[in-house]
């Protein structure tokens, strides 16, 4: 005979879910700037590229 545990249903989910929240906007806020240092990077490499061309 296997015992069937109940889960809780209650307020105890508040902790994790600002944890949750917490780790998502830094997960964002991570990738958008890895998005923006790249889109960035490409212009720069243009520019020095352009300049050694014509020097």
């Amino acid at each position: 005979m296997k015992i069937r545990k109940k889960k809780k249903n209650g307020q105890g989910g508040i902790f994790k879910d600002i944890l949750i929240e917490i780790r998502d906007s830094i997960l964002d806020s991570i990738l958008i700037e890895l998005v923006w240092n790249i889109l960035m990077f490409i212009p720069r490499m243009m520019i020095r590229l352009i300049k050694n061309i014509f020097d």
